[in-house]
């Protein structure tokens, strides 16, 4: 059995220790996408990550809830 207690000041601080590993994944994911992009597409391929994955960064930047 494993206990995980967090100590936090509110609530909202607490959301934001447990998902670092989801801010931690789209991160990742996004670096991933646009690298493949830029080594076998083109520019207009690496403007098409950003586009996709602007709402999920965007998402992740407004609410600290999780990025997923």
């Amino acid at each position: 059995m494993l206990e995980l207690n967090i100590k936090c000041e509110s609530i909202e601080d607490a959301r934001l220790h447990l998902s670092g590993p989801q801010y931690h994944n789209l991160i990742s994911d996004f670096y991933a996408a646009l690298r493949s992009a830029r080594k076998h597409g083109s520019d207009a391929d690496v403007l098409l990550q950003v586009e996709h994955w602007l709402p999920d960064l965007a998402r992740a930047v407004d609410d600290n809830t999780g990025p997923y």
